[in-house]
């Protein structure tokens, strides 16, 4: 999958932060610490705090982790990073795409797809006849998903060459992922009024957000029914023309479904690598979840004292981010189907993550609670 990334290097023993000597004698320095979440995340004002700590350094890197094209993509990305810090800081990155990694933004792991369907595409583009009926799909993109099922797995967490074990491969166990996550209903509700192009689509109005959650799930589920959850989250476009042909792909749906991601983050990196937590916990308990970050993150017991508490609380964020995108309240039949079409999914996170429960209902914001909110446009 990665013929240029090293494979197990061997870490200077003296630094905590996993940095290896080129052949040149540099040293290359990659991060200890990443900060993964995803679009309207709320991770920055949960997370950002962690950026001012004094024992730590941020550093951006090239391609947020998973934009490597082509082979030789991946050695860029662990050269630029860098050399050591200037003190014993430990190196962060913060990168909101690595949650998932569904075609939009898979990056290297449909790097095999890539290569069997681009010749076959040239091949076939000029032929007589409507390329997207007669060859796209009976031929290029079927031989394709093979291809990338051949080369990645289809043997489910553990068995496929998903991202998490491309890092496992490359750090071992030098790596802390902290992964942050609010309630996919919320980010869900926030995704729609914050992209312009869906309330264009279905109205921009409380019905329009129904009738977008009602096609959007129903053809999610047309998809497990023969796919099954993990694959159409993971590949949903590239399975067959109807996932294809549903609009943006059922991107924003599989974004809130956080499950076939996290699992094979943890199958991975383990409880020693991998935290999830929750973002209304940051943002609301910080007492309580600043220091189980800290000690997760190796940092000393009060390197956290004295960092600004969030200035907006997680109900008045999710509230501010809907006014600022002229939101309307959501209906309370659509509450009910959202809720219902990811009950399934925060049962096996609660299973594998016993903190990250959420009571029953996501947070109810009703026209009252928009229109008194403070206008805020998340960062992500």
């Amino acid at each position: 999958m990665e013929p240029r990334l090293p494979i197990a290097p061997a870490f200077e023993p003296s630094l905590t932060n996993p940095c290896i000597q080129s052949s040149t004698g540099q040293l290359i320095c990659l991060p200890f610490i990443h900060l993964i979440s995803g679009w309207h995340m709320f991770s920055d004002e949960a997370l950002g705090f962690l950026k001012r700590l004094k024992e730590v350094e941020l550093r951006g890197g090239a391609g947020c982790f998973d934009d490597w094209e082509p082979d030789a993509g991946s050695a860029r990305w662990v050269e630029s990073f860098g050399g050591a810090p200037s003190t014993d800081r430990l190196i962060m990155t913060h990168c909101n795409k690595l949650l998932q990694w569904y075609p939009a933004f898979a990056g290297r792991y449909t790097s095999a797809w890539g290569k069997s369907y681009g010749p076959c595409k040239a091949e076939y583009v000029a032929k007589p006849g409507d390329y997207y009926s007669t060859y796209m799909w009976p031929i290029c993109r079927p031989r394709a998903l093979v291809a990338h099922d051949a080369a990645m797995g289809t043997g489910g967490a553990g068995q496929e060459a998903t991202p998490p074990f491309v890092m496992k491969a490359l750090y071992g166990s030098r790596v802390r992922v902290v992964s942050a996550l609010r309630h996919p209903v919320d980010r869900l509700e926030t995704a729609f009024w914050a992209h312009g192009h869906y309330a264009r689509k279905y109205g921009a109005t409380a019905a329009g957000l129904q009738a977008y959650l009602h096609e959007q799930f129903e053809a999610f589920r047309h998809c497990e029914a023969t796919h099954g959850t993990r694959r159409c989250a993971h590949l949903f476009e590239l399975l067959g023309l109807n996932q294809s042909d549903v609009f943006f792909h059922c991107d924003q749906i599989i974004r809130s479904l956080y499950h076939p991601f996290l699992e094979d983050w943890h199958k991975a990196l383990g409880d020693t690598g991998l935290l999830v937590i929750k973002v209304d916990d940051l943002l609301d308990r910080p007492d309580g979840a600043r220091p189980k970050l800290a000690s997760f993150l190796g940092l000393p017991a009060g390197a956290m004292l004295g960092t600004p508490a969030p200035s907006m609380g997680y109900a008045a964020l999710h509230a501010a981010s809907l006014k600022a995108a002229n939101a309307q309240p959501m209906l309370a039949q659509t509450r009910a189907l959202a809720e219902e079409f990811y009950g399934t999914d925060l049962e096996r996170i609660a299973r594998l993550f016993p903190s990250v429960t959420w009571p029953a209902g996501s947070t109810l914001v009703d026209a009252a609670g928009i229109a008194a909110a403070g206008k805020h446009t998340p960062t992500e």
